[in-house]
């Protein structure tokens, strides 16, 4: 069970000595939530919003739908009355400016690529009709109130790090704010943008978890006949195989 609010904050200020900042904790709760969302899309963060229409020759996608919008995990283009659809290989404005520049002049059809500019999705030609997107999302993390569970379980400890690192500086104690500092992102996320300590761990626990998720739904999914070795002569006998 994720600790609530209230825990990481009386933990927070028992590394502080007692000293304690109401409101500013609260602050520093959520900002440790956004710094980790920025460095990993954190699989309690991931949500499937509904399908967003795409207009006949729009060369651009409103996606302002989605609330609290974070990251774009993956997107896809849908056929809206069918089963077809395709990896919409979303790009920087740099690509785009290189390799697109104007969509309007490329044939229609299923577009390949796609830019985010805040919540618009440009596409790289204009759309055939009867196509949807499909996006899968990160959305902002917020406490709502002090009995609120970290809505990222996995990041409950990193935060404490974190805010106790910030409570320090802000009490002028600098020493001891990088030492917790380090704790909580590592010694390289300030300078090279790598992140160490206990987000690290967080984001390899949380990445494990989802690799064992999904070898999950890949067994469930095996279609076949078992068949068990009953040929003593052979390097496999006893075990049991699925034959497709």
């Amino acid at each position: 069970m994720a600790w609530t609010r209230h825990k990481i904050k009386r933990m927070v200020e028992m590394n502080l000595g007692g000293r304690s900042n109401d409101e500013l904790e609260n602050m520093l709760c959520d900002e440790a939530l956004d710094i980790a969302l920025d460095s990993h899309n954190f699989g309690d963060a991931i949500s499937i919003p509904s399908d967003i229409t795409i207009t006949e020759d729009a060369i651009s996608v409103n996606i302002s739908a989605v609330t609290n919008l974070k990251n774009i995990v993956t997107a896809r283009i849908v056929q809206a009355s069918g089963d077809l659809n395709k990896k919409l290989i979303m790009k920087n404005r740099t690509w785009w400016d290189t390799f697109v520049v104007n969509p309007e002049d490329n044939q229609k059809g299923w577009p390949n690529y796609g830019l985010r500019a805040g919540t618009t999705i440009h596409i790289d030609r204009p759309a055939e009709s009867n196509l949807e997107l499909r996006l899968r999302v990160t959305t902002i993390q917020k406490f709502s109130t002090d009995n609120t569970e970290c809505p990222i379980a996995i990041l409950d400890k990193f935060i404490v790090k974190y805010v106790t690192s910030e409570m320090f500086a802000k009490l002028g104690q600098h020493e001891k704010a990088r030492d917790w500092r380090s704790k909580a992102l590592g010694t390289y996320f300030d300078t090279r943008g790598e992140p160490g300590g206990f987000l690290a761990m967080a984001i390899s626990h949380d990445k494990a978890d989802i690799a064992e998720e999904l070898n999950m739904r890949e067994q469930e999914h095996i279609e076949g006949i078992s068949v068990r070795n009953d040929n003593d002569w052979h390097d496999d006998y006893g075990n049991v195989r699925v034959w497709h």
